[in-house]
């Protein structure tokens, strides 16, 4: 509910206004986000890193309830804890809270802190923990799974952390450290090369890691260099086979990073589950180290060992419009990217709020195509859509519209297989796609067009369907000022076998001419590929439709095909398309 939102996001004055209107205050939010949902809108403000303690001493002052007994997560201690706001903290103690207090799976202050939302930075997060140890925090709790605060910061390499529990009186036999270990954390280079000459180079610590593995987790390029030169061995892995270059692009030094990759560490090499390198460059944002790791010839997809083993595409996991360029650049697909990094393309306000009335809603919520080639789209709630990117049951939840799915699909944005291309001049067209699975009442396959300006406005234009079917799954190639979209999964009763279905989008006009192609088509094509070569397109990979005998068949696909765009004819360069 927007009370929920406008008090998680801190702002006052909505909160005031909301509360004209006298609402449930021990309401829990099932609208919003996953910061909120489940919380009443004074356990929103108490747990936000964004809202004032104002706000929530106004809510409590009109009455809305906080929890202070122990073992629940939602008691106003751990609420406070998680915004990582000390002033919250001293309020809820000031108002009784037991800072000993622990909940039925054995989650502490000091391990709520962990999760908070200053963890992402550890200087921060160093002093709350120190906060929190001032105020009588137990220092050696563990959950049910047997997590400490002491043996989480050192697996995650927090070690200013690590430091600050130690000298508070934390058990340091939770690391499972040498003294050799220690120095090479916590200590200089010269008290790490007086251990070196009795030290076990081969121990390891409670998560396996060596000295040399430390030394790279730590950031430390000297002592790095040190350990190796005393016959540490390079090789050697940690917890789930963690390869070295992972622990030193944990520390964010790049020049240790780049040092690895010089004496020839493998920039391909995989932990226990398959993952690589530049996965964990990208999960971290550093675009510096990802740019490192792709000179040297990082792929841009790996072999996950699950239980089922299958190709994961890195670009899937950026988490930014810099790092997705960056992938693009080296041949990821754009189209792979998530829908926070297509927020972040676009600079379309990411807004959590619908704002049309539910009258609106009613008259709007369907999907319906366009009457001309093409026809602007301007109705509001498909315009809330674009910016919250919900699913339509979502959007169904919040204006109690779960009764009447056999009424047809709601209209959504989020979408699977829907194509992203980026213009020169940073427009961002997003082509089609498909919402749901086709058992879902919600199911429904698109055929607009939505064009960002790259500055935050956007346009839709729609299509009768005689002139751009319902797609997804296709591909979208720029070529001078038109999009070519080729290929289509569809609605079975929309394919034509034998055919390809290939279009043309004008990117100042936005009219779709379907093109009319001649030769050896690919035939109904899904997921594949397209790349552009001396004004040819090239598509690989992929799933084609095929007749077996006296049915259908959707077989992998193992040719290559390319459709030369001056003769618009098509060719099969590599396989068999038989």
């Amino acid at each position: 509910m927007k009370i929920h939102q406008d008090a998680y996001n801190g702002d006052l004055e909505s909160v005031r206004q909301a509360l004209t209107e006298v609402p449930d205050l021990e309401i829990q939010d099932q609208d919003g986000g996953e910061a909120t949902y489940g919380l009443t809108p004074i356990q929103c403000a108490l747990s936000s890193p964004i809202a004032s303690l104002e706000i929530v001493l106004l809510l409590l002052n009109k009455g809305a309830q906080l929890l202070f007994s122990p073992n629940n997560r939602k008691t106003a201690l751990f609420l406070a804890i998680q915004s990582g706001r000390i002033e919250k903290i001293q309020w809820v103690l000031e108002q009784g809270a037991d800072i000993t207090q622990a909940d039925e799976e054995g989650h502490d202050a000091l391990i709520t802190a962990m999760f908070s939302a200053v963890a992402v930075n550890e200087t921060d997060l160093t002093a709350l923990m120190q906060f929190l140890i001032d105020q009588g925090a137990p220092l050696n709790g563990e959950t049910c799974c047997g997590e400490s605060v002491l043996s989480e910061s050192s697996r995650c390499g927090w070690f200013a952390i690590v430091q600050c529990l130690l000298r508070a009186g934390s058990d340091a036999t939770m690391l499972g450290w040498t003294p050799l270990m220690h120095a090479v954390v916590l200590g200089t280079l010269s008290d790490m090369e007086a251990l070196l000459e009795t030290a076990d180079l081969k121990a390891v610590d409670a998560w396996k890691r060596t000295p040399w593995l430390l030394s790279l987790q730590v950031g430390h390029l000297d002592k790095a260099k040190c350990l190796l030169a005393a016959g540490s061995d390079p090789e050697v892995t940690g917890w789930y086979g963690t390869v070295p270059l992972m622990y030193a692009i944990a520390s964010r030094n790049r020049a240790l990073v780049a040092w690895l990759i010089e004496i020839g560490q493998d920039v391909n090499g995989t932990d226990d589950t398959g993952e690589p390198p530049l996965l964990s460059a990208v999960e971290l944002d550093d675009v510096v180290i990802a740019q490192h790791l792709l000179a040297a010839g990082a792929k841009l997809t790996y072999v996950s060992q699950g239980i089922r083993k299958s190709e994961r595409h890195i670009i899937k996991k950026a988490k930014s419009g810099a790092m997705a360029k960056l992938l693009v650049t080296a041949g990821a697909k754009l189209q792979d990217v998530n829908q926070e990094v297509r927020c972040q393309l676009t600079q379309v306000d990411s807004s959590r709020f619908y704002s049309v009335s539910p009258q609106i809603y009613q008259t709007q919520k369907h999907p319906t195509f366009g009457a001309t080639n093409p026809e602007e789209m301007s109705f509001p709630f498909w315009r809330d859509m674009v910016k919250l990117r919900y699913s339509a049951y979502g959007a169904r939840h919040h204006y109690r519209d779960t009764e009447t799915e056999e009424a047809g699909p709601v209209w959504s944005f989020n979408r699977y297989g829907q194509s992203i291309t980026l213009l020169p001049d940073g427009r961002v067209i997003e082509i089609a796609g498909e919402h749901e699975d086709y058992y879902d009442p919600d199911f429904y396959i698109y055929n607009d067009v939505v064009v960002s300006d790259g500055e935050g406005g956007f346009t839709i234009y729609g299509y009768p369907r005689n002139v751009f079917p319902p797609t997804d799954f296709h591909t979208a190639t720029l070529v001078d000022a038109q999009i070519y979209i080729i290929g289509n999964l569809g609605y079975p009763w929309d394919r034509v076998i034998d055919e390809t279905p290939v279009y043309c989008l004008n990117c100042h006009t936005f009219v779709i001419t379907k093109l009319v192609t001649s030769g050896q088509p690919p035939g109904w094509i899904s997921n594949h590929q397209a790349m552009l070569t001396n004004n040819q397109i090239h598509i690989t990979g992929g799933n084609r439709w095929v007749q077996q005998g006296d049915h259908l068949e959707y077989v992998e696909n193992d040719v290559e095909f390319v459709l030369d765009l001056n003769e618009l004819s098509w060719q099969v360069l590599v396989g068999d398309a038989m």
